[in-house]
């Protein structure tokens, strides 16, 4: 659900994600939850991530969301 949040911390030259859930302020299951989309970081935790890797919070959760309904959207009206 959130690979885009996970290529971005890498191409960021994160690979370890201790170093920005220390930087935000939680623990490092918790920013491996926020990744692998067990957990819905708040607003204000989403803005400190995107802070941290210097981009948008729509690069890091939403344009891959938007992807998938699109997708999601386009199959469904292919079955009718």
């Amino acid at each position: 659900m959130r690979r885009n949040l996970r290529h971005i911390r890498i191409s960021k030259g994160y690979k370890e994600v201790d170093v920005i859930a220390q930087k935000v302020g939680i623990s490092t299951s918790y920013y491996y939850k926020i990744e692998q989309g067990k957990r819905t970081p708040s607003v204000d935790l989403a803005k400190k991530i995107a802070d941290v890797l210097n981009c948008t919070v729509d690069e890091l959760f939403y344009n891959e969301s938007l992807n998938e309904m699109s997708s999601n959207r386009s199959r469904n009206l292919k079955g009718r």
